[in-house]
């Protein structure tokens, strides 16, 4: 995810840690200005300074779940933790949020900086953390979600990851509409609005739309949090969709 870039001077920008991703490029955490940004080969790809639209993503989620007292959300992608603690904070008591977060390093940022809130998030009963792809966790999904909530890379124009383009293709949404529940909810944060995208969601089967958010308040850069509905017959008379050469997806 992309969120508003450093503003002003460098000088005082504090490296805190850095790691480099399994495509080889240098992922950094640095304090400026009371604000933590993570960069990738020196381009912003999240901050604290900017969350609006991370916590719009759980929030719209949630409001399409209402009366669901007992929901199983799957949040793909840590991040700041934005997401995760929107979520939280209106889900109910007897909820269950799976998080699925590719970098280690990033799970051990949070618990040791605390980005989002004081409170300890992945401390939460509510909260099961997976360190892994995202893309393989849906593969092998024993129990389905009422709702799966993206928050990975640019969103569906990834760059952080190539690999994360398999997320968002076709056989990517047939594989989460199969880890679905049947009317289950499918959120998506994304940099921009993607028409082609849309549609695809549409020509697998769910009901699409689209909302622009800002990333501070009223304020701040336009992102589009895509919602999708699976339809009731998701996992009914529905076969694993198949790759090149008959391999599963």
């Amino acid at each position: 995810m992309v969120t508003d870039g450093l503003q002003g001077s460098m000088k005082r920008q504090e490296l805190l840690a850095s790691t480099i991703t399994p495509d080889g490029l240098r992922m950094t955490l640095s304090l400026h200005a009371g604000d933590y940004y993570i960069e990738v080969e020196g381009q912003s790809l999240m901050s604290t300074r900017a969350p609006g639209s991370e916590e719009a993503l759980a929030n719209l989620a949630a409001r399409e779940m209402a009366g669901n007292s007992h929901p199983r959300v799957l949040i793909g992608g840590l991040g700041l933790g934005f997401t995760l603690g929107a979520a939280l904070d209106v889900l109910p008591r007897g909820a269950t949020v799976v998080v699925a977060e590719y970098f280690e390093t990033i799970v051990d940022w949070n618990r040791k900086f605390g980005f989002e809130s004081a409170v300890d998030r992945l401390a939460d009963p509510r909260v099961v953390v997976e360190v892994t792809d995202v893309v393989d966790y849906l593969r092998d999904v024993k129990r389905p979600f009422d709702a799966i909530l993206l928050d990975v890379d640019n969103g569906p124009d990834a760059w952080c990851l190539a690999s994360n383009d398999r997320l968002y293709d076709r056989p990517g949404l047939l594989r989460i509409q199969r880890a679905l529940k049947p009317g289950g909810l499918l959120a998506v944060w994304s940099a921009g609005g993607s028409p082609v995208f849309e549609k695809r969601l549409a020509e697998v089967g769910f009901t699409a739309r689209s909302e622009t958010v800002r990333s501070r308040e009223r304020r701040g850069e336009r992102h589009t949090i895509f919602l999708g509905r699976a339809p009731d017959s998701s996992r009914s008379g529905r076969g694993e969709p198949t790759c090149r050469r008959g391999k599963r997806c």
